[in-house]
C-alpha cells in the first residue's frame, strides 16, 4: 500500500477511536456511569481528531505521536481498563462490541504509524 493509503488508514483509526469511546461513554453515562469518563473521553476525542488530521495532512510528528498512543492505551490503558472497569461491570454485548473495535483500531493505528 501507498503511503497515502497508511494516512487514511491512520486517520480513520484514529476518527474510529474517538468516536467509539465518546459514544460508549455516553451510552454508559445514560446506565448510571461517570460524569468524568464522559468528559475525559471528550477531551481526548479533540486530541485524536486532531491528530488523525494531522495525519491526514502529511505532519511529521503525527506517526509518532499515533504511534505513541497505539502503544501506551494497547499496553497500559486497555489492559488495566479490562481487569479493572469491563470485568467487575459485567459486561453486556455492547460493552464487549466497544472493547473489540478499540483494541482493533488500536492495533490498526499501530501498524499504519509503523508502515509511515
Amino acid at each position: 500500500m501507498g503511503e497515502d493509503m497508511w494516512r487514511i488508514v491512520l486517520s480513520g483509526g484514529l476518527c474510529l477511536n474517538a468516536v467509539a469511546g465518546f459514544a460508549y461513554r455516553l451510552f454508559r453515562l445514560s446506565k448510571g456511569g461517570p460524569l468524568g469518563d464522559v468528559l475525559g473521553q471528550a477531551v481526548l476525542g479533540v486530541m485524536l481528531l486532531a491528530l488523525a488530521v494531522a495525519a491526514a495532512t502529511g505532519a511529521s510528528f503525527a506517526a509518532w505521536a499515533s504511534l505513541l498512543y497505539a502503544t501506551a492505551f494497547g499496553v497500559v490503558v486497555m489492559p488495566l481498563w479490562v481487569v479493572a472497569v469491563l470485568i467487575p461491570l459485567r459486561p453486556h454485548r455492547v460493552d464487549l462490541v466497544f472493547t473489540a473495535v478499540y483494541w482493533l483500531a488500536l492495533i490498526g493505528i499501530g501498524v499504519a504509524a509503523l508502515a509511515l
